[in-house]
């Protein structure tokens, strides 16, 4: 009876690894992040199996370490077997979830939910959320894929009005009435672990325990022991982590947990109403350099009780602050547009390849950066650009030629898109045309710039020679007409940034104008009704 009433007082440890490489990302870092990171921590859990604990490895990562590292799957199956981990789930290629259409991140993560059943034979309840990216719409897209819970940064709560020491509990949200349980992160124990010494993270855990706290959750990087600069000297052959371990095992205040066995046996303090953001820093890097001084300038003139009341910028941000990575953005909104029409009635091989690739460019690195890079690494975006072009080429081979009029990039200007099953061109009236062929290739075949007409002391008609079109000929006196007439079908089929928007009265022996011209019923600040 004692001995119950012991393990009851005891504060439970929420230990919680994210394991993530992006989709494109050089074999050598896979193979070296792994070696350094990812297979000692596992084996130091091995080691350790009084300590449990939730992991989770995104899709690309899971895929390389069955077809490279067995012996990493299979110590995980051991671990699994045996009770001492969970797997999470969460978006197959790692998408941030309120970036991609719904239909997206509800199909991500099941398919990882698969994937991990097949594995290793345990169907994830839980899954991480990429960057801990929050809006409050999440909570029905999360109970759609079968999620019950997952973790936020503690950061969160402030934002919702609670006080630190009210966060030792999990919490439950919903969106539609569709319920998530949620637990907080500790900030202070993502500083501390893995870069001071194990016994201010055990002084950190003996005040939350005498706080009252009944849940205490870390949450953070796996990468962060091994992978980051200088980690691996520190964390594995200083024995660190063996440390740290030990020194959990031998409290007698704590008890390390699952979030699964958190969520079933502590049930959620109270209801909860989110605000959208993610953790402080991530909301630094996404504003602009003045406006992020301002921001942080207001939070440390308040102090760090009210800092958390000052509203946090929103990831959307990224798309106004990096114009490529809005673009990339748009692109894939409507490819993943196209895909779910096609979707309704062809279930074939070729669309469930499209929508793998398609996937695969929603992975969320390119659309963001932090310390480490991610929009900066031309590889991971050349990546993500091309799988959304495989897509492409998959769909139009049954797509009917057609044109239409609409502001796909949310920039206030329309754009015109002409696709068929030959490519596709998207015309800029602010600054050109993109043309796109489906091949493999991510190379645009043309990108012809052209000056805006709507600026001060822009000229109305650039210089000839800032055209791709060649000059014309002089007709000789001894051309034939029929030779006259096919000189000028061959012509009408190249388009340029000039020609493009009036390809529509092409003549029909050239061939190149689409059955349909339409324009979008998608709201813009202007309409452009002819072409320049």
């Amino acid at each position: 009876m004692v001995k119950c009433l012991l393990v009851a007082d005891r504060t439970r440890l929420a230990l919680v690894f994210h394991q993530h490489q992006p989709a494109g990302n050089f074999p050598s870092v896979f193979q070296e992040v792994t070696e350094r990171a990812y297979a000692p921590l596992v084996a130091t859990l091995y080691r350790h199996p009084e300590v449990k604990a939730s992991l989770h490895f995104s899709g690309p990562l899971l895929d390389w370490l069955e077809a490279n590292r067995p012996d990493v799957i299979g110590d995980l199956a051991d671990l699994v077997r045996r009770g001492q981990i969970e797997l999470l789930s969460g978006g197959y290629y790692e998408p941030v979830l309120v970036g991609v259409p719904r239909r997206d991140g509800v199909g991500q993560i099941r398919a990882l939910t698969d994937r991990v059943h097949a594995i290793f034979g345990q169907r994830p309840l839980g899954a991480w959320l990429t960057e801990r990216v929050w809006e409050p719409h999440l909570p029905s897209l999360l109970a759609e894929a079968g999620v019950a819970y997952t973790v936020l940064d503690d950061e969160h709560f402030l934002q919702a009005g609670l006080r630190p020491q009210e966060l030792g509990e999990s919490f439950v949200t919903e969106d539609q009435g569709l319920p998530v349980v949620v637990f907080p992160g500790s900030m202070k124990l993502r500083y501390l672990i893995p870069f001071r010494d194990v016994g201010q993270t055990m002084k950190e855990l003996r005040a939350r325990h005498d706080e009252g706290a009944r849940l205490v959750v870390y949450a953070d990087d796996g990468e962060k022991f091994g992978g980051w600069p200088g980690t691996f000297q520190r964390v594995h052959k200083d024995g660190w982590l063996e440390q740290l371990f030990t020194a959990i095992a031998q409290a007698d205040y704590l008890q390390t947990t699952t979030l699964e066995d958190a969520w079933i046996f502590q049930k959620p303090a109270r209801r909860v109403y989110i605000p959208g953001g993610s953790y402080p820093e991530m909301a630094e890097w996404a504003l602009e350099p003045n406006a992020a001084r301002r921001y942080l300038s207001a939070r440390n003139k308040l102090g760090d009780e009210l800092a958390p009341l000052v509203a946090a910028p929103l990831w959307r941000n990224f798309l106004a602050k990096y114009p490529e990575a809005n673009a990339l953005h748009k692109r894939m909104l409507i490819v993943s547009e196209e895909l779910a029409r096609r979707s309704i009635l062809d279930s074939s091989s070729e669309v469930r390849q499209a929508q793998q690739n398609l996937w695969r460019g929603q992975g969320n690195d390119v659309y963001w950066h932090g310390v480490f890079g991610g929009i900066y690494f031309p590889h991971l975006r050349a990546d993500a650009y091309a799988s959304l072009l495989k897509a492409e080429r998959i769909l139009s081979e049954r797509r009917i030629a057609a044109g239409e009029q609409r502001d796909y990039d949310v920039d206030g200007y329309d754009e015109y898109i002409f696709r068929g099953n030959a490519g596709a061109a998207f015309v800029h009236v602010q600054s050109g045309i993109s043309m796109r062929r489906p091949p493999t290739s991510s190379t645009p075949l043309r990108a012809v710039p052209r000056p805006s007409t709507r600026c001060s002391g822009a000229p109305r008609r650039p210089a000839r020679s800032s055209w791709a079109r060649p000059p014309r000929r002089r007709r000789s006196r001894s051309t034939r007409p029929s030779a006259r007439r096919s000189a000028g079908s061959a012509s009408s089929s190249s388009t340029t940034s000039r020609d493009a928007p009036s390809s529509r009265t092409a003549s029909a022996s050239g061939g190149t104008r689409p059955s349909t011209f339409r324009r979008s019923t998608t709201p813009s600040r202007r309409s452009v009704r002819r072409a320049p």
